[in-house]
């Protein structure tokens, strides 16, 4: 074997001795290891029984027993690995195998030829040595696993160097030579490398036991022996080739023996120190003298195990185990073994004793070797390496001092040898002396305290001390210099000089950078005294004070010796001074000691010598390295500033240092990522200044100097390069707009000066220019500005130019680029340099393999609409072009690599990209890509990508009718990994999917042609793992990446013959496909089996085959019959954990339920249980997915196992009993509406989060039941025609089902579970003959659940999913058509007979079993019921109609009117009589119902009439009473309201109108509105406080007074927000002079008072705490007022300051609130940014606040669905949270706030309604609240502007604005906010039509953060208006610049959804138009000036309640068309502006 190789048969049987000894099965065998003892050399015993190894038989050379081969070598190696890791049983007899072979080492015979040996030539020791050590180290190993033989493997290691010691004495000189030193050497190697001798138990056997080694005779026979050897044989002989190779690595002789030994002791030592605790001792400790030196002392400090507690030992132990073992290469034995042994008091003072003889030993082994060295240089002589002196030397300190530690003794002696080494050493080639010397002074400042300063000021001493050393060029450990490693131990002592100086209690972490400054300021004196005569200006040099502490001064010592020093010493002193201060701050990492260093350095630099200069600029990159931030920037700006500076003869060298500098810290700061962005800014910024300053000089000295000041700039390019090569540093990646800048102005300097054009520049930075460019973000961002051109030509670069700059040759080299473009020859120069970086740019990226950077300009506005798009285009074709041409080349030498796959990657992603531009140059590109390299698609990733593309462009297209006026901007596949950002234009996602799809189906053709069989069998694979519960798609939507893959996949197969070459038949396309299919279910199958197995193996089951007893079916009936308990358990274990509640994800469901079916259908016959589990798991899962798997599977089961489908049946008819009965998904209440009036109103901000999870509480309730009613259609269907017992079953379940219509849900969502459900019964009724009393039962129950529906108030869809939409209006028109067609028969009359004397001879009678009618009567009642129903789903197919298609606009995706034909016959007031008299008849709720479907009065008349005539029948119908009483109760009317007290109770608000005049306070009405307040909670009626206070105005009986009382003893906060309005209503004149009191005052006085003497306790403490805080609020407005007539300059100041004080003084107390903030509580004020409010007479202010609030979306709906069982939805974890937010608050005095209270409080309502609905719209009904007379609070809106602040902003449109603020037209951002904003818009614009809110002028108007606008300040609603109204005439403010934003014309897509939200809102308040009345009218006793005698009857016009929806969206559609644009409301804003000074 070639000795350069690896010796591989050593290595493969050392692995496997390890893997023999680990494995378990090895150690019951002895196979193996006997084996590879029989391997080894044999071991004969001597004739007379002794062993041979005893030297009493040797009196000469050892005679020989045998070759040792290599061989053999190898195999006793592997056996002793074998034997370390064996059991213990093994080692038992193993390891006297091993003693012995230990003991016979000195008998074998060697081979002498060496090369045979394993490495010999080149590295290794003898194979004698490595055999030795190899023995020795296991040996040892197996003492410390094995205590037993601890003992007897000691014994025998110091025996065998006993016996070395013996042969010796043979006196052969060459077997000394050949074997006894190289032993003797790998002895000591295993001795010093082993971790287990580490007791001191084990140390003081090594002290006993050494002597014999060190004994004079025996190192005198080593030295005579290799004397001899050298001198008296052959070059060729074997004793000389060991030597001569030993001679390399350490040669063998007399002193190595000592050398070794003292390693060994210290190893030992070191390990014995280290695994105890370092006595430290105390500050007082005094040092040993002398005289009482440790050969006379015994320490007293020890504990009775020798250990000194402490509480810093420990730190100390860590530093001396890091710092000093590993340096050393001393190995520590394991952690979980450093426990010390017990230790005798006698071995204790033995090895005390011989540590001393040890101490003086090895000190006198110093004093030997340095003055024999010191002799050697004054003789001349040069030292032979044989001599070891300075090994001995350093190791002899390194024993002394370790003894020293572990007796805790130390005396002058060894701190004078430490000196004494550090300075009086001979100077020679190495450091070893110097560098223990180090070592010794650090481990006793570490050990003792008291010797820590002088250990400080001697290192600190000896780096100022000039000494030869120092110019060595030898590197110590850790590659550092010997300053490096002094200063590192120096800064090891200052760490722990707090230990020696300050107590344990005491000790401040603070102290360490003092005294660490300290030491610093002693290097920078020892600068200071020598730089001294250089100070300016003749001043004195300045003294740094050092440490209090100091052992002495050493200023006037270092000034007299600086006088003598010479210059090159003093040179030295000095980089040895900045080494210093720049290490310890290193070292220290201590952000004030950084500071101080870097300060001191600094302060110093301008009086240094260059090269010491030079020196302080290297050590400023080590401390910026460490530096905190601010000290980085600093030095780095140093670094720019000097490299600034001209260049001359006398910096120079400074420059070059600078360089140097900024280089080294760019290649080493990947240490300190975070600093890449800073220090690249801080080199681009020098970088551009440099060339700006480079311009300036050749302006000043002509075209000349360019070349070589263009050098000056050039050298920083390989600094850019160091720094941004860094792997982990992308600034190309999401770059700020300043680092954009610097690259581009960058850049324009390479290109004029010519760096990427001119040769010699090329030569020598290209390199440097490849890796800039590479790294060069796109030099204009992705921006919506069109300033590009501009941009360019007022850029500082290339403003300025260069003087003589020809720009014929710039548009020459473009053009030499870029052929053929006429746009060249018009560009600028500026727009030539900037096309000309982007193409050096480009281009060299591309030959770096990147070709999709260049599309990232396409990104930007204003490149794309600017002049040079053509140009940047066309530098993208040629980036594309040599990319493939440089690809080509690579792939002719299959060097293609992943960068390809990457670029392609990303093209990929940039084909689906939301701007058109880059659209499609992706497309072409990737075309470009493809058509050469079509084998890329042959990559799984990169297939994958593109299906999954594919997909994600199909849903942004999908999400048009999924959320119609919400688009979704982002689509994710976890899959890819993959986020897509497309715009909210559904045409053009429309476009990039259909393109997108075509090319990707042209480029999967394309690598049909290369490769279909790999090809097919990725589509394959990708079909294959699809999991439709993890690939985070909508459920119920396709999958167009894997129709993608399907129709490819079928295209592969037509390139075969067979198919390409067929027969052609007309209107025939014939494929292959079915192969596609089998080869992908054949995959699916065999990985499916392999899954099983592998199963079924985990599950430790065994597939029993027997072929020699059963028959193949036997035997596979056999297994799967074993299998089946297996999955019985595991379908059991889901079960038990649903009855826990502990959720069970879709894909184990999936699994578990696929594995049982799968085993259903093999076994022969039906097992029962099985099919129970498999039915009743999913259903009582109850979620989508489990109901999705479970009818897959229950289909697959009846298709593959018909016999099982009427048990599955019966199954599932149980289970469906069983969800009914439990109240699963549609029948489920927890999602039942409320009226909105009942439901609890609060005044936030639309909340969109609510509806979407509304909507996904909606799906997770009601899609089980679509899935499930889908399958039971298609199974009825399936089953009509074979099987009349699972009709019956049908017939059994669907009748159980509607019988319980009325606990179905009344959500809106719900509507198409219920009606699916009614379409299949009426299937079932169509398709199947009945008896007729079962199909007249039948049909009667299908008939009230229908009208069940209809029984509840008419519903719109619940948000915005088209799709749904649709698909619901489909499902009722086809149960409509189904009702037309249904037909009663009654023709099998089985269970009927003739009723008691019927003398009919035509009809046949069925009294017997429904009461008294006959079947005329019977089939009259259907014809009319039928009618009723149609009726009834005419008007839902109408409302679902307009709400659909809002605009009435004909097309695809929009429902057509509905042709209302039942109505059109009911054309005379009779017929609807008729009509609502039927509904009656089958529930008067039905009846009731018809109020709000149809707007005839003669509906309202006779309901009326039935009401009154049927009391009884209604009392459980709020809304019969509503109709009953209508808006006023007549004096003389005949009602009898004797069934008030049973009436279920009206909302709230409706209550408190019954307390109006109009209903003539008759008592039983006063009663029954009383109970309805009290049937309510408080926090419900809470809403309507303002209502209620009115309502006292009439309150003649004292009900609503005693409501208030009862309701303010129950809530404080009621009671609070009561008190405030009524103080608010003392006054009709509040915002005035408060001279005309309220008639009502004294009675709110009264109650006020009442409420306020009634608290008691808890309650009265609040009252008075909140009221004493909101009074010192308030208060302060009026001493604000002092300070209203000083002049404006004055008054701002004054009264901020007054303001300042006042809210200083308020004490926040627990609980206070703000009256508009009654659900948090106030926490803490923000006492500064308080401001008062601009006002002439008045002094309003505002306040800031932090408020406390339950973040909570725990509601009703929540806790029933966790009572339902359904608690495992994910949807639900939103457990209460406390959340702090900022309020600021207005706080106003004299002005009437009321009204505002009042149109903030019909906002809010509006806000739930619209919510309610699920509708997109937003309104902030911000709250104000009225706490006194002319008082109010008032919330701020946060994060809002006004558009009149905005037009001050000199914003001159909405538009520009948004532009500004959010990016393009094309941005996401933009396209969000303009979605906000049509969504604000659409709300406010119903609701000022509808409120009559005037004076909308821009002041008025707010724009919040996220785009939405926000109405305030409502002075101005109802029927009073600025002008008289004259103005503001159109319905509601839409001028030019709100439809710019909307995008700009009213046929885009984004206004018409406005005009649709606008519609809808309309449409959706119309139902509360009462509610809303009653609102205002309960408010018109207050005499706000809003009122006038006809306001309630124009509020009530406006909501044309006698309109149809379909004519009341057009009314609609005609308001929005007067608005447009409507040019009074631009005169409005006009003469706002002249008037008031408002911008529009």
């Amino acid at each position: 074997m070639d000795s350069l190789e690896v010796d591989l048969h050593a290595l493969i049987l050392d692995r496997l001795s390890e893997a023999m000894a680990s494995c378990e099965s090895s150690r019951t065998s002895s196979t193996e290891w006997q084996r590879l003892v029989a391997r080894c050399p044999q071991l004969p015993e001597l004739e007379d029984g002794s062993s041979p190894s005893d030297p009493a038989n040797w009196k000469k050379k050892p005679d020989c027993i045998g070759d040792l081969t290599k061989r053999h070598q190898q195999s006793l190696t592997a056996l002793v690995i074998y034997a370390t890791d064996a059991s213990p049983e093994l080692q038992d007899e193993l390891t006297p195998k091993l003693l012995a072979y230990l003991r016979c080492l000195p008998l074998f015979k060697y081979d002498e030829n060496l090369t045979m040996w394993k490495g010999w030539n080149l590295f290794g020791p003898a194979p004698q040595d490595i055999l030795t050590y190899d023995l020795i180290v296991g040996l040892l190993k197996i003492a410390a696993k094995n205590a037993k033989y601890e003992s007897t493997i000691n014994v025998a290691l110091w025996g065998y160097a006993e016996n070395l010691t013996a042969y010796l004495k043979c006196d052969d000189y060459e077997y000394t030579c050949t074997f006894i030193l190289p032993s003797l050497n790998g002895l000591f190697r295993g001795l010093q490398d082993s971790p287990y001798i580490w007791q001191p138990s084990q140390l003081n056997y090594l002290i006993r036991n050494m002597q014999p080694l060190l004994h004079n005779e025996t190192l005198s026979h080593v030295r005579k022996a290799v004397s001899t050897c050298l001198k008296a044989t052959e070059h060729s002989a074997y004793s000389r080739l060991i030597l001569a190779k030993y001679w390399e690595d350490g040669p063998l002789s007399n002193n190595k023996i000592i050398f070794d030994m003292m390693i060994l002791l210290r190893n030992a030592l070191a390990r014995v120190v280290v695994n105890r605790n370092i006595p430290t001792s105390p500050p007082s400790s005094a040092p040993i003298s002398n005289g009482d030196s440790l050969n006379h002392r015994v320490s007293t400090e020890h504990t009775p195990n020798g250990n000194m507690h402490s509480s810093e030992s420990i730190n100390a132990r860590d530093l001396m185990r890091v710092e000093f073992c590993e340096a050393w290469g001393v190995h520590n034995p394991s952690s979980d073994k450093t426990q010390p042994l017990p230790f005798a008091d006698a071995e204790r003072e033995q090895l005390a004793r011989g540590l001393r003889a040890l101490y003086v030993m090895s000190l006198a082994y110093y004093t030997d070797i340095k003055g024999f060295s010191e002799q050697s240089v004054v003789d001349g002589k040069k030292l032979s390496p044989d001599a070891y002196w300075k090994d001995i030397m350093g190791a002899s300190l390194q024993v002394a001092a370790l003894c020293s530690v572990y007796l805790h003794e130390v005396d002058d002696v060894l701190s004078g040898r430490v000196t004494d080494a550090l300075f009086d050493a001979p100077v020679t080639a190495d450091v070893h002396v110097q560098m223990s010397s180090l070592d010794v002074a650090t481990i006793l400042a570490i050990s003792f305290g008291h010797m820590n300063s002088n250990m400080i000021n001697t290192i600190r001493r000896f780096l100022t001390t000039p000494s030869p050393i120092f110019d060595l060029v030898v590197l110590c450990p850790g590659n550092l210099t010997i300053q490096q490693y002094a200063v590192k131990r120096l800064t090891q002592c200052i760490q722990l000089a707090l230990f020696a100086t300050v107590s344990p209690q005491v000790r401040p972490s603070a102290q360490i950078p003092e005294i660490a400054t300290s030491t610093l300021y002693s290097f920078l004196n020892h600068i200071s005294l020598i730089f001294r005569d250089t100070v300016p200006n003749g001043t004195e040099a300045i003294s740094y004070p050092e440490s209090r502490n100091s052992i002495d001064s050493l200023a006037t010592t270092a000034d007299t010796s600086t006088r003598t020093l010479n210059d090159d010493q003093k040179l030295q002193v000095c980089v040895n001074a900045i080494v210093a201060i720049a290490g310890v701050a290193c070292h220290l990492r201590d952000d004030k000691v950084t500071a101080a260093a870097y300060s001191m350095l600094i302060l110093r630099r301008r009086s240094l010598s260059p090269a010491i200069s030079a020196s302080l600029l290297a050590k400023l990159v080590d401390l910026a390295l460490i530096a905190p931030q601010n000290i980085f920037a600093d030095i780095v700006s140093l670094f720019a500033n000097i490299s600034k500076e001209p260049v001359t003869t006398e910096n120079k060298m400074i420059s070059s240092a600078v360089l140097s500098s900024q280089l080294a810290l760019a290649q080493r700061i990947n240490v300190r990522p975070e600093l890449y962005a800073g220090y690249l800014q801080n080199l681009l910024n020098l970088f551009v200044e440099k060339g700006n300053t480079i311009q300036r000089t050749v302006t000043q000295l002509g075209k000349m100097q360019v070349s070589s000041l263009a050098a000056e700039l050039g050298i920083l390019l390989p600094v850019l390069r160091a720094l941004l090569s860094h792997r982990d540093f992308h600034p190309q990646l999401s770059p700020s707009e300043e680092a954009v800048s610097l690259f581009r102005n960058a850049w324009f300097h390479c290109i004029l000066y010519g760096f990427v054009s001119e040769s010699m520049w090329v030569r020598e930075w290209h390199e440097s220019i490849m890796v800039l460019a590479k790294k060069t973000p796109p030099l204009v961002l992705e921006s919506a500005t069109n300033y590009l051109d501009s941009d360019l030509e007022y850029n500082s670069v290339l403003r300025r130019g260069l003087p003589d700059q020809d720009v014929a040759t710039l548009r020459q080299n473009l053009t030499n680029y870029l052929p053929n473009l006429s746009e060249i020859k018009s560009a600028t120069f500026a727009q030539l340099v900037f096309l000309l970086s982007i193409y050096h740019i480009e281009t060299m990226r591309s030959r770096m393999g990147s070709c999709t950077a260049v599309l990232q300009y396409f990104m930007n506005q204003g490149v794309n609409n600017s002049s040079l798009v053509g140009c940047i285009e066309a530098i993208a074709d040629k980036v594309n072009s040599m990319f493939i041409i440089d690809a080509t080349a690579k792939a002719t030498t299959h060097a293609v690599d992943d960068d390809m796959k990457k670029q392609l990657r990303q093209l990929l992603i940039l084909c689906c990209h939301r701007l058109k531009k880059v659209h499609s140059l992706a497309i072409k590109y990737t075309s470009r890509v493809i058509n050469d390299f079509p084998h890329l698609l042959c990559d799984k990733q990169i297939l994958t990508l593109l299906l999954e593309l594919a997909q994600l462009l199909w849903l942004s297209c999908d999400a048009e009718y999924r959320d119609e006026y919400c688009p979704v901007y982002e689509f994710t596949s976890p899959k890819v990994g993959v986020t897509l950002e497309i715009g909210d234009s559904y045409t053009y996602r429309k476009d990039i999917c259909a393109v997108f799809y075509e090319s990707s189906k042209k480029w999967l053709l394309l690598a049909v042609n290369r490769a279909p069989m790999e090809l097919n069998g990725l589509l394959q694979d990708y079909l294959a793992e699809f999991d439709q519960f993890q690939s985070a798609m909508p459920p119920d939507t396709v999958h167009m990446g894997r129709s993608l893959a399907l129709e490819v996949g079928r295209a592969v197969t037509w390139t075969e013959p067979t198919i390409e070459f067929a027969p052609k038949v007309y209107t025939i396309a014939i494929d292959n496909s079915s192969e596609f299919v089998n080869a992908f279910t054949s995959r699916r199958h065999y990985r499916g089996e392999i899954t099983g197995m592998e199963m079924y193996k985990h599950l430790n089951l065994s597939l029993q085959d027997d072929p020699g007893t059963l028959s193949p079916s036997k035997t596979m009936e056999r297994n799967l019959r074993d299998q089946l308990p297996t999955v019985k358990k595991q379908l059991s274990a889901i079960m038990e954990d649903i009855r826990k509640h502990v959720f069970v994800t879709a894909d184990r469901l999936n699994h578990t339920l696929y594995r049982a079916a799968a085993l259903l259908i093999a076994l022969p016959n039906v097992d029962e249980q099985l099919i129970r589990f498999i039915v009743w798991i999913p259903v009582q899962v109850f979620t989508p997915e489990s109901l999705k798997i479970a009818t897959a599977v229950w289909i697959w089961i009846v298709v593959e196992k018909p016999t099982a489908e009427k048990r599955l049946m019966v199954e599932m008819s149980g289970a469906w009993s069983w969800a009914q009965r439990h109240r699963k998904g549609l029948f489920s209440p927890a999602l039942n509406p409320k009226h909105p009036f009942e439901a609890k109103m609060t005044y936030t901000p639309s909340d969109k989060a609510i509806r979407d999870k509304n909507l996904k509480l909606a799906a997770y309730l009601f899609s089980p039941h679509v899935t499930w009613i889908h399958f039971l259609s298609s199974r009825f269907h399936s089953i009509r025609y074979r099987s009349r017992h699972l009709v019956d079953l049908f017939l059994r379940l669907l009748q159980s089902a509607f019988d319980s219509a009325a606990h179905m849900s009344t959500h809106p969502l719900a509507r198409e579970s219920r009606f699916q459900l009614l379409l299949l019964g009426l299937k079932v009724l169509k398709g199947n003959r009945m008896e007729a009393l079962i199909e007249y039962k039948f049909r009667s129950t299908l008939y009230h659940a229908s009208f069940d529906w209809f029984s509840q108030s008419p519903k719109w869809y619940y948000g915005a999913k088209k799709t749904a939409i649709l698909a619901e209006y489909k499902l009722l028109t086809d149960f409509y058509a189904a009702v037309n067609a249904d037909q009663a028969s009654l023709d099998i009359m089985l269970t009927c007979s003739p009723g008691k004397a019927s003398n009919s001879t035509i009809a046949s009678g069925l009294y017997l079993f429904v009461a008294d009618h006959t079947k005329d009567d019977i089939l009259k009642q259907h014809r009319i019921n039928k009618k009723l129903l149609q009726l009834f789903l005419e008007s839902e197919l109408a409302r679902m109609a307009v709400w659909s298609n809002p605009m009435n606009t004909p097309g695809h995706g929009n429902s057509a009117n509905v042709v209302n034909n039942v109505e059109k016959l009911l054309f005379t007031d009779d017929s609807w009589k008729d009509m609502v008299r039927n509904a009656w008849d089958i529930s008067p709720l039905l009846a009731i119902r018809m109020a709000s479907r149809f707007t005839q009065p003669v509906v309202q008349n006779e309901l009326q009439k039935l009401i009154s005539c049927h009391t009884a029948d209604v009392l459980g119908i709020p809304e019969a009473l509503v109709l009953l009483l209508g808006d006023r109760l007549a004096r003389n009317t005949s009602l009898d309201l004797k069934y008030l007290p049973y009436w279920a109770a009206v909302p709230p608000i409706t209550a408190a109108s019954y307390f109006s005049p109009s209903y003539g306070n008759h008592p039983l009405l006063l009663q029954y509105a009383m109970r309805s307040l009290e049937y309510f909670p408080v926090d419900t009626v809470f809403f309507y406080v303002p209502q209620i206070v009115q309502a006292l105005r009439h309150d003649e009986l004292g009900y609503v007074e005693r409501y208030i009382m009862e309701a303010g003893q129950s809530s404080q906060l009621f009671a609070h927000q009561i008190i405030w309005n009524m103080k608010a209503n003392f006054f009709v004149d509040a915002d005035k002079e408060c001279l005309k009191p309220d008639i009502l005052k004294p009675t709110l006085e009264r109650i006020i008072g009442n409420l306020v003497s009634s608290f008691t306790g808890q309650d009265k403490a609040f009252y008075e705490r909140e009221f004493k805080f909101f009074t010192e609020i308030t208060s302060i407005s009026g001493k604000l007022k002092d300070y209203i007539k000083l002049g404006q300059t004055e008054k701002k100041p004054a009264q901020k300051k007054r303001l300042d004080e006042e809210l200083a003084k308020i004490e926040v107390e627990v609980g206070v609130y703000l009256p508009s903030n009654p659900e948090g509580k106030v926490v803490d004020i923000n006492r500064k940014n308080g401001r008062a409010l601009q006002s002439h007479a008045k002094a309003p202010f505002m306040a800031s606040f932090l408020i406390e609030k339950d973040k909570s979306d725990s509601d009703e709906v929540r806790a029933a669905l966790i009572r339902s069982g359904d608690a495992s939805l994910n949807l639900l974890d939103d457990e209460p949270r406390k959340i702090n937010v900022w309020q600021s608050a207005i706080f106003k005095v004299g002005d009437d706030c009321r009204q505002d209270v009042l149109a903030l409080q019909l906002i809010a309502i509006f806000k739930n309604i619209f919510t309610s609905v699920g509708m997109d719209l937003y309104v902030f009904p911000y709250r104000i609240v009225a706490t006194a007379p002319g008082c109010g609070v008032i919330d701020v809106i946060p994060n809002s502007i006004s558009r009149d602040q905005l037009g001050r902003e000199k914003v001159n449109s909405l538009y520009d604005y948004f532009l500004t603020r959010y990016g393009g037209v094309d941005s996401i951002k933009f396209q969000q906010a303009r979605n906000n904003f049509i969504q604000s818009a659409a709300a406010y614009s119903v609701i000022s039509y509808l409120l009559q809110i005037k004076d909308r002028h821009n002041g008025n108007i707010m724009l919040d953060d996220d785009g939405h606008i926000v109405h305030i300040d409502f002075g101005f609603i109802l029927d009073i208006a600025p002008g008289g109204g004259y103005f503001e005439v159109s319905p509601f403010k839409l001028t030019t610049e709100m439809v710019q934003v909307m995008g700009g014309s009213q046929a885009v897509q984004q206004y018409k959804w406005f005009c649709e939200l606008v519609i809808k809102a309309f449409l959706a308040s119309r139902p509360y138009a009462d509610q809303i009345t009653q609102i205002v009218s309960l408010m018109l006793g207050s005499e706000l000036p809003c009122f006038r005698p006809e306001t309630l009857k124009r509020l009530r016009a406006r909501f044309q309640l006698e309109k149809t929806e379909r004519a009341a969206a057009d009314f609609m559609i005609d308001r929005i068309k007067d608005s447009f644009e409507n040019q009074r409301t631009v005169i409005y804003d006009y003469f706002q502006k002249i008037t008031n000074g408002i911008p529009f």
